[in-house]
């Protein structure tokens, strides 16, 4: 991994998911994948992120908790919510939400570029 390259946790049960994004953001970003939000917030604690891919329904969770928790964080990580159900993004340091299927990728690859620039 270059220095300069900009790293994103992506927080996703779904290997298929995870695979499909890393794909998508590979050449762009560094994603790292947590499964958890337990193995999240580990993550967050040893490593620096410069953003957060969010999925809500975890196996021991819900990803909005680690929203609440990556905006105290200091310095705040953004968020980009990826997930299977429609939400708001008037949640604090929600930057854009996508719905799984339903989007565009290069719209997705557009908002990681400009947070991440």
């Amino acid at each position: 991994m270059n220095v300069n390259t900009k790293r994103v946790l992506h927080v996703e049960d779904a290997k298929s998911q995870q695979l499909y994004i890393g794909a998508l953001l590979a050449g762009i970003v560094d994603v790292t994948w947590a499964s958890t939000l337990k193995e999240a917030r580990s993550l967050i604690r040893d490593s620096k992120f410069d953003l957060a891919l969010v999925d809500f329904t975890l196996p021991d969770g819900s990803g909005s908790d680690l929203i609440n928790e990556l905006a105290a964080h200091d310095p705040p990580i953004p968020v980009i919510v990826f997930s299977a159900h429609e939400l708001s993004n008037n949640m604090v340091n929600v930057m854009n939400v996508f719905v799984k299927g339903h989007f565009r990728e290069q719209d997705l690859i557009d908002a990681v570029r400009s947070i991440c620039s």
